[in-house]
């Protein structure tokens, strides 16, 4: 059993399993605890505890970094051999208005203490469509089965797209975007991310230094195995951060010369 299958399996799994939770029970998006940037619904904690049950499901034991229960061996009391980075729910406020585009993040290292994004070696991105995007360290990344590849496109000087995080708009990338680009806020940057690893979009910029690790650990890894470039806000890799980081700004593009494109309208 390769890393990939396992961690594509895993993500999936808890998808199908919160979509069920979600069929069954009404009370699926009640609000149980509050933060000052974000809340905890019930369907987060399912998605979180379907993620424990499958780790004693597959037999393994594993350094657990995720959006709500945040960090824990799972089984409690064993050596893991994994550390695993999860956001159960991306694009949770989507989903609790019955908003179709959401997904669940997993990532997976062999480090079981102190890694980096440069230690990740296998993502998933399960969408709650029940297709998902998936990549392993050197070895590519997938959709569906279908390889991922970013391209240039000089002949698109007026069909870039750029999907921006919630939050104001910085002032450098105003005349860009008036300029050249279509504007598409969708609410899942983990999904965002992957869809320009895809080609669906061109680019994609947060400003808002919200981003935690786990929001975007696999996708980073998927847009990086399709060809793509993903720095922070300032233009530095991402590869020394700990998969605990958070608040962070990111700007992703297809391919290096739109990125150099963005960067030098942002500075």
């Amino acid at each position: 059993m390769s890393e990939l299958e396992l961690i594509r399996r895993m993500a999936e799994s808890i998808q199908k399993r919160t979509a069920e939770y979600l069929s069954t029970h009404e009370d699926y998006d009640q609000i149980l605890s509050r933060r000052p940037t974000d809340v905890t619904r019930r369907f987060d904690i399912v998605a979180e505890e379907a993620l424990n049950d499958m780790i004693v499901e597959e037999g393994i034991v594993a350094r657990v970094i995720s959006e709500e229960l945040g960090e824990r061996v799972v089984p409690e009391g064993k050596e893991p051999g994994y550390t695993l980075v999860m956001d159960p729910i991306d694009g949770s406020t989507n989903l609790s208005m019955g908003i179709p585009y959401y997904c669940t993040s997993l990532a997976l290292s062999n480090k079981v203490s102190g890694a980096t994004f440069a230690d990740i070696t296998a993502g998933a991105v399960a969408a709650v469509w029940g297709k998902t995007f998936y990549a392993s360290k050197n070895n590519g990344a997938f959709y569906d089965g279908e390889r991922l590849a970013t391209k240039e496109h000089p002949e698109k000087p007026r069909y870039v797209l750029y999907s921006f995080g919630v939050g104001p708009v910085p002032d450098n990338i105003i005349p860009l975007v008036e300029e050249r680009c279509l504007v598409r806020t969708m609410g899942s940057i983990a999904l965002d991310m992957c869809y320009v690893a895809k080609g669906s979009l061109d680019a994609i910029i947060d400003s808002r230094n919200r981003i935690s690790g786990y929001d975007i650990m696999a996708a980073a890894l998927i847009l990086k195995e399709a060809g793509g470039i993903l720095t922070d806000y300032s233009g530095r890799d991402l590869s020394a951060l700990s998969v605990k980081a958070s608040g962070i700004s990111v700007v992703g593009a297809a391919n290096s010369t739109l990125h150099s494109t963005i960067l030098k309208r942002l500075h």
